[in-house]
C-alpha cells in the first residue's frame, strides 16, 4: 500500500501545530492479533492512521483532519481505503503527560481499545528501552516459537530515522522492512530464517527486488522476548548489530506509566511541544543524600472541628499541620497533615506522648481506641498524626483505581493508572518519604510550641521515630518502639523469614510444654502437611492450603495460645472447631446471633450469597492485623461508592434503622467476628489487598525494592519450607513487578546507618509476632546505649491495642520514670498459655 504524505517536520513547530509529527503505537485488532500502528499528524492539518498486522492480513488506513484541543489533539477520521466513511470517527488523544498521547478505552468508535502513541523522536531516544512487557513477549514465543513480528528504531535514512520491522514467518520466510516515515515507500529485504538452539539465524537474499551478490547473514540472540543482532559479515545489515528488536506482543501489552516532562524544549512562542521527545529528570544513579531543606517556611497548626467518628469525648482536639510537600524543593506547595490530640485526664505534664502509627493504608483513627483509656493519658496528652498522604491528611495517595485480578497485567495497569493520576494532580511523590515524615513530627512540635516530647513509634512508625531522634535529638525526652520496624531492616525481603520464624517459635514452645506436646505432637509437620494436602486437593470444606496457611498467620498476629489447637482442627478437617478458633476463615458462620431486631441473623443461619465484595488487607500474610471493623473502610462516616453500598446492604440485612445503630453494634464486635458476620451475609472476602495505597507503594519502591533482586528473593524462597515459600514471598515478588512502574527516587542509604544514642529507650515486641518479629526488637535496641527491651511471651503484633493491657501499663511506667527499669508483675506473670483439648473455650 502506498499513500502520499505531506513531509513532517521534526523540529519546533509554530503555535497551533506543535503536535505535528509521526507517532507510533501498538494495539490489538478485533481478532486479538497485535497491530503496528503509525499516526501521521501533518503540517497542513491532515491526518493519516495506518494499522498494520505485519504477520498475515492486510493493513487498514484512515485519513482525516487534526487540530489541537485542550490538553491534546482532536482527530476527525473521514475516509478509509474503501472511501468516505458513512459516519466520521472522532478521537481525542490526551497529551497532558507529554509522552505518550493517550486515547482512553471505549471513547472511540475506531475499535474501543485504549491506544497510546509515542513520537518517533521519543522512540529514537529510548530505542533500547521501549515500553515493553517481557512476560507477554516470552509467553508468545513459548506458544508459537520465534516466528512473529519484532520492532526496532534506529537513526538513519534521509529523514534521520528508521522504523524497522523484522517478520519471521512460520514457514521460515523472513522480511525486514525499513521505513523512514517521511512518505516515501519502505525498503523491503527478503530472505529466510532458521531456529538454531533458540536463536534465529536470518539469511537475507534481496532488497527492493535486487538480489544480493552474496546473501547477508546475521545471528540474533533471544532473551525475554527481545532479539538482538549479534554478528554479521555483511555490510548490508551491519547497522542491525546490537539493535534490540522487541516482540510485537510485548509492545502491545506494555504497562504504561505516564511521566510528565520536567524540562521540555519550548517553542519561540514559549509553548511546550508535546510532540517532541521530553527531557525527563533522570532518577538518581548515585547514593542520594538525606533531606536537604531548601524551602523557607513556618509550620502552622490549624485547629478544626473533629469529624463525628473521632469525637470520643470533648477532650479530643483535631487540626491540620501545614508544611511543605517536599522540603528539598524551594518551590514546593503546602500540604495538610491531620492531627488528633487526646487531652490529659488529669494535671497535664508539658511533654505529651506523640504517636507515630504503623503501615500505610491503616486507619490512624484506630489509634484513638488504643489510648482513650490508656494509663499514660492520666498525666499526658496523646498526639496522633495521620501520616502525610494517608488517613485524613491532604492530599491523599490512596489508589481506588487498584484492582485485584488474576490477570497480573490488569492489576499492574491499575496501579500505573493511580501513579499517572497522582502525577497529573501535581503530587510530588519525592516528598512522601520516611525522612519527610520525621520532619513532620519536628515541625508539629514547633507549631505546638513543645520543647520536649515523648515519642512512640509503632511498626513502621518506629523507623520514623528513630529518624526524628536522629534529626533533632534534643526534642526527644524518651522514645518507645513497639512492634518495631528497625531502620536497618529490608521489610519486604526479610518478612517471609520473620513470619515463619514466629510460627516456628510457637512450635518450639509447644514442644517444650509437655501437655501441649502430648495434645498436639509433630505440630510443624502437621501444619505443612495440611497446607500441601489442601493445595493439591482442597479438603472437605473446599479451602486451598494457601488460604489455610494465611488464616494461621493472621491468627498468629493475635498471639500463639490457640495456634496449636487451630492447626490440629485443620489437620482433622474439623471446621466447626477451626471456625470457633479462627472465625475469619472463609466459609465460617457467625459465632453468635447479631441483634434482636426483626430479621436478625441467628448463629449458623444460612444466607443467600450477595454480589457484594469486600477486600480485607488484614488477611494478607505479613500485613498488620486490623484492630476494628473500621480498618476495612476508607472513612465509614463518609463512605462513598462500593463501601457505601456495602454498608447499606449490611444495615438493611441486620435490620438497623440508622447508621448510628449499625456502627454502635459493629463497634462492640471483635474484629474476627466482623469477618465471620460478613461471610454469613454472603459478602465475598478476598485474601488479597484490593486497594494498594500510594503511600505504601512509594515507601516500598524507595526504601526496599532498590536493594534486592529476584535472585535474592529466590534465595530466601529456597530457605523456607516449600509448602509456604510461595505464599510468604508473593508480596515481595509482586513488589518487584510494581516498582518499575512506580517511579520514585531511592531513599538515602545513609538514613539507615545511625549512631548509638543514649536517650532513654523502651523496646517492646510480642514473642509470636509474625509481622515485626521479636528479633527485630533486638536490632532496634542496638541503636541505643542502655535500652530496656521487653519481649512479651505468647503475644503477637500491636501490644498496645489493649488500652489497659500490660504493654500500656509498661509504657506509662517508663514515661513516668524513664531511668528506672520497668519491672511489672503483669509482665513477669506472662507465659505461653496454649489452649488444650480439656481447656474450656
Amino acid at each position: 500500500m502506498s499513500i502520499a504524505l505531506a513531509p513532517v517536520a521534526i523540529h519546533a513547530q509554530p503555535s497551533g501545530v506543535s503536535f505535528a509529527n509521526v507517532y507510533k503505537g501498538w494495539t490489538t485488532g478485533s481478532d486479538g492479533a497485535p497491530l503496528d500502528s503509525t499516526l501521521y499528524l501533518n503540517l497542513d492539518g491532515s491526518v493519516l492512521l495506518i494499522d498494520d498486522p505485519l504477520v498475515g492480513g492486510s493493513a487498514s488506513a484512515y485519513t482525516g483532519q487534526w487540530t489541537t484541543a485542550g490538553n491534546g489533539v482532536a482527530l476527525t477520521l473521514t475516509a478509509d481505503l474503501k472511501g468516505t466513511l458513512a459516519q466520521p470517527i472522532a478521537i481525542f488523544l490526551d497529551a497532558s503527560a507529554g509522552q505518550p498521547l493517550v486515547m482512553q478505552p471505549g471513547e472511540s468508535a475506531l475499535d474501543g481499545r485504549s491506544r497510546r502513541y509515542y513520537s518517533i523522536n521519543y522512540l529514537l531516544e529510548n530505542r533500547a528501552s521501549l515500553p515493553f512487557n517481557s512476560d507477554f513477549a516470552s509467553a508468545a514465543i513459548a506458544n508459537s516459537g520465534l516466528a512473529g513480528a519484532y520492532k526496532a528504531f534506529i537513526p538513519g535514512g534521509a529523514s534521520g530515522r528508521l522504523d524497522l520491522s523484522l517478520v519471521l514467518f512460520p514457514d521460515f520466510r523472513a522480511l525486514l522492512k525499513r521505513d523512514t516515515l517521511d512518505g516515501s515507500p519502505a525498503s523491503l529485504t527478503y530472505g529466510a530464517w532458521q531456529d538454531i538452539n533458540g536463536q534465529p539465524l536470518v539469511l537475507l537474499t534481496e532488497r527492493d527486488g535486487v538480489a544480493f551478490q552474496t546473501p547477508a547473514e546475521i545471528v540474533f540472540s533471544a532473551e525475554n522476548g527481545v532479539l538482538r543482532g549479534q554478528n554479521t559479515g555483511s555490510s548490508s545489515v551491519n547497522d542491525l548489530v546490537g539493535v534490540p528488536f522487541f516482540r510485537l506482543e510485548g509492545l502491545t501489552n506494555a504497562v504504561i506509566v505516564l511521566t510528565p516532562p520536567t524540562d521540555i524544549t519550548q517553542s519561540q512562542q514559549g509553548e511546550t511541544l508535546p510532540g517532541e521527545a521530553p527531557s525527563l529528570a533522570p532518577l538518581p544513579t548515585s547514593v542520594p543524600l538525606s533531606t536537604e531543606i531548601l524551602v523557607e517556611y513556618e509550620p502552622l497548626f490549624e485547629e478544626v472541628p473533629c469529624p463525628d467518628d473521632l469525637q470520643i469525648d470533648e477532650a479530643v482536639v483535631c487540626g491540620f499541620l501545614h508544611v511543605p510537600e517536599n522540603r528539598s524543593r524551594a518551590d514546593s506547595r503546602s500540604i495538610r497533615i491531620f492531627v488528633m490530640k487526646l487531652l490529659a485526664q488529669g494535671e497535664e505534664a508539658p511533654d505529651p506522648l506523640v504517636v507515630i502509627g504503623a503501615a500505610p493504608g491503616d486507619d490512624p483513627g484506630a489509634l484513638l481506641a488504643w489510648f482513650n483509656e490508656a494509663p499514660v493519658r492520666r498525666t499526658r496528652s496523646i498526639v496522633i498524626l495521620h501520616p502525610r498522604g494517608e488517613g485524613r491528611s491532604e492530599p491523599s495517595l490512596a489508589c481506588p483505581e487498584s484492582i485485584v485480578s488474576g490477570d497480573v497485567q490488569l492489576k499492574l495497569q491499575s496501579l500505573a493508572d493511580c501513579y499517572n493520576r497522582l502525577l497529573q494532580e501535581g503530587v510530588d511523590l519525592a516528598g512522601y518519604t520516611l525522612d519527610q515524615r520525621a520532619f513532620d513530627v519536628i515541625d508539629l512540635a514547633q507549631a505546638l510550641k513543645l520543647e520536649q516530647i515523648n515519642l512512640l513509634g509503632n511498626d513502621l512508625g518506629a523507623a520514623v521515630a528513630r529518624l526524628v531522634l536522629e534529626r533533632q535529638p534534643g526534642l526527644v525526652r524518651t522514645i518507645v518502639l513497639e512492634s518495631p520496624l528497625p531502620l536497618s531492616v529490608n521489610r519486604t525481603l526479610e518478612s517471609p523469614f520473620g513470619a515463619y520464624d514466629a510460627l516456628r517459635r510457637v512450635f518450639a514452645d509447644c514442644r517444650r510444654t509437655p501437655a501441649c506436646d502430648t495434645a498436639y505432637p509433630n505440630l510443624e509437620e502437621r501444619f505443612l502437611e495440611v497446607v500441601a494436602r489442601d493445595n493439591q486437593s482442597p479438603g472437605s470444606v473446599g479451602l486451598r492450603g494457601d488460604v489455610v496457611a494465611r488464616a494461621v498467620f493472621t491468627k498468629l498476629q493475635q498471639g500463639g495460645a490457640e495456634i496449636p489447637a487451630l492447626i490440629d482442627a485443620l489437620h482433622r478437617e474439623d471446621m466447626e472447631a477451626a471456625c470457633r478458633l479462627a472465625p475469619m476463615l472463609e466459609g465460617c458462620p457467625p459465632p453468635v446471633a447479631v441483634n434482636e431486631t426483626e430479621g436478625a441473623i441467628e448463629a449458623g443461619q444460612p444466607i443467600t450469597p450477595s454480589e457484594h465484595l469486600l477486600f480485607l488487607p488484614a488477611m494478607q500474610a505479613g500485613s498488620p492485623a486490623a484492630q476494628s471493623w473500621r480498618d476495612f473502610f476508607t472513612d465509614p462516616g463518609a463512605s462513598e461508592g462500593a463501601e457505601a453500598e456495602l454498608l447499606n446492604w449490611v444495615q438493611e440485612r441486620l435490620g438497623f434503622q440508622t447508621r448510628e445503630e449499625l456502627f454502635a453494634f459493629l463497634d462492640d464486635l471483635q474484629v474476627q467476628n466482623f469477618l465471620a458476620l460478613l461471610n454469613a451475609l454472603g459478602v465475598l472476602i478476598s485474601s488479597s489487598d484490593a486497594e494498594r495505597h500510594g503511600a505504601e507503594l512509594n515507601l516500598l519502591c524507595a526504601e526496599d525494592i532498590p536493594r534486592f533482586s529476584l535472585d535474592d528473593l529466590e534465595r530466601v524462597r529456597r530457605r523456607l519450607p516449600a509448602e509456604v515459600a510461595t505464599l510468604l514471598t508473593a508480596s515481595a515478588e509482586e513488589a518487584l513487578l510494581i516498582c518499575p512502574l512506580w517511579l520514585t527516587p531511592p531513599a538515602a542509604v545513609g538514613d539507615r546507618i545511625v549512631p548509638i544514642r543514649d536517650v532513654p529507650a523502651l523496646i517492646m515486641a510480642g514473642a509470636y509476632d509474625p509481622v515485626t518479629p521479636a528479633r527485630w526488637a533486638q536490632r532496634s535496641a542496638s541503636d541505643f546505649s542502655q535500652p530496656f527491651v521487653r519481649i512479651f511471651p505468647g503475644q503477637g503484633h500491636n501490644l498496645l491495642q489493649e488500652p489497659k493491657g500490660c504493654a500500656q501499663q509498661m509504657l506509662a511506667a517508663f514515661i513516668e520514670r524513664p531511668t528506672q527499669a520497668p519491672i511489672l508483675q503483669c509482665f513477669l506473670r506472662l507465659r505461653p498459655n496454649f489452649l488444650l483439648p480439656e481447656s474450656p473455650g
